[in-house]
């Protein structure tokens, strides 16, 4: 272990705010990031495996941080800061297990959060489209929504009450995914939080994941997709997302929560953001754009009425993309 410990930001989330985009951009500017001085290790773009290893109880932090520090020490460029990312660590009640990287490293953490309301709306969609969780691939909006309080990460004051706990509140590093305050973009506020704050030579990966409009969603939460193999699923998702781009253009509404409810929703979470906004950034709101108005359209996911219209506007455009496909392989 060297002398001096390096700087290891750990970017844990949370989910929809342009994490996957992140990572790709972090992971394709490996070479440029390290003439910097900063690693994006392990060869991935995003340390899931890592993160579950120690977990589920493979692997020790202990052992993984001291491996860490070695290979930061082995690059012919002098190595003063790492980052690790993965959004799911932020879904964990208790984030203790990573301690141990403190013995070899500056920790530091980076959370960037999106409003409750707008979050909610994003995750439904984002979980019914990538299907990944039996729990919530196929769950109503409504059943959603009723539960919601098992999304207990995006109580943000309580989360980075448990992280100033653990590494030191100097330590903790919140921001906040609106446009407004992200004036450069996502990637360029992410990099930020680690001092990174010239990225006009680090070049975009794509790694956009796009949330269906609500009648797409609706569709797709109906289909088994969490059956097919990885590859198989990716391309069916992508099939979906051409039926969502004709769908768009007739219905633009992507807004699922009446104008009321988002107001209650968000008044739960006023007192933990504004705790927050002053803990972090000397001010009172959190959030800094306004809730929708009233006269923004709302859509509830829903299929259409009419057999007819189902098969129309979802089915047969989705086999016909499918079709088209297949005919481009045999």
């Amino acid at each position: 272990m060297s002398a001096k410990k390096k700087d290891l930001y750990l970017h844990i989330g949370v989910h929809r705010t342009a994490t996957t985009a992140i990572q790709a951009a972090m992971f394709h500017n490996w070479k440029w990031l390290k003439n910097k001085g900063i690693l994006y290790p392990f060869s991935v773009e995003r340390h899931i495996g890592m993160f579950n290893n120690i977990f589920h109880g493979k692997v020790k932090a202990h052992d993984l941080a001291a491996d860490l520090a070695r290979r930061a020490d082995s690059h012919d460029t002098a190595i003063h800061t790492i980052v690790m990312s993965d959004e799911d660590v932020s879904m964990r009640n208790d984030l203790s297990p990573l301690l141990p990287f403190t013995e070899y490293f500056n920790v530091k953490v980076i959370f960037g959060m999106r409003r409750q309301d707008i979050w909610l709306e994003s995750w439904w969609a984002q979980n019914v489209k990538g299907q990944w969780d039996r729990q919530l691939c196929h769950i109503t909006w409504d059943d959603f929504m009723a539960d919601r309080q098992r999304f207990h990460w995006i109580n943000y004051d309580t989360y980075l009450s448990h992280l100033e706990k653990l590494f030191g509140i100097s330590n903790i590093k919140p921001y906040v995914f609106e446009k407004e305050q992200m004036p450069k973009g996502p990637i360029a506020a992410f990099c930020r939080q680690f001092g990174l704050h010239d990225i006009s030579e680090m070049k975009p990966h794509g790694g956009s994941n796009i949330s269906l409009c609500p009648e797409v969603s609706e569709f797709v939460r109906h289909l088994p997709l969490i059956e097919a193999k990885m590859g198989v699923r990716l391309n069916l998702i992508e099939i979906a997302e051409v039926v969502d781009k004709q769908i768009r253009t007739e219905n633009g509404a992507t807004l699922l929560i009446p104008h009321e409810q988002r107001r209650a929703i968000m008044e739960e979470y006023d007192r933990g953001n504004k705790s927050i906004a002053r803990r972090y950034f000397n001010r009172d709101r959190l959030f800094l754009e306004d809730l929708p108005s009233q006269d923004v359209p709302v859509i509830t996911p829903a299929l259409p009425k009419s057999p007819d219209e189902v098969m129309t506007r979802l089915v047969a455009p989705f086999f016909g993309e499918l079709i088209r496909r297949l005919n481009m392989i045999s």
